[in-house]
């Protein structure tokens, strides 16, 4: 899988667009949440990695 790359300009777009579709269904976005969009949107980390920060976030807390 290769890697699309996105100028900064449209990666604020796409964040906007996903944030305006979270309120169209009256739902919120944690802080947390749009800090691991934006890394995975900007290209800092991928989904994956995000998914495995969060499984270690949580077993402790278990």
């Amino acid at each position: 899988m290769s890697a699309k790359h996105t100028t900064p300009a449209q990666h604020k777009s796409n964040l906007r667009n996903v944030y305006g579709t979270f309120a169209i269904e009256g739902m919120t976005i944690s802080k947390d949440t749009r800090s691991n969009l934006d890394r995975i949107g900007s290209g800092q980390v991928s989904y994956q990695q995000v998914v495995n920060e969060l499984r270690a976030k949580y077993a402790k807390k278990g």
